[in-house]
């Protein structure tokens, strides 16, 4: 599943740290619409300027993931 044309959501969420401390870093639903307007207004149009990919880290890190 996608959350923009070129950003998946796994990639969005992905942390080896909450995997490591077995940490759900899932978002709300509230949260996974902000990321998908994020992702559509901002990374992809910029990858659309740069004519090539861009590596996004740490898209979504959840409250305790933060901790």
């Amino acid at each position: 599943m996608n959350i923009s044309k070129h950003i998946s959501f796994i990639e969005a969420t992905k942390s080896l740290t909450a995997i490591r401390f077995g940490i759900n870093n899932v978002p709300t639903p509230e949260i996974f619409n902000n990321m998908t307007t994020l992702a559509n207004e901002c990374f992809e149009p910029l990858r659309v300027w740069y004519n090539k990919p861009i590596k996004v880290n740490s898209f979504y890190r959840c409250k305790l993931l933060n901790t």
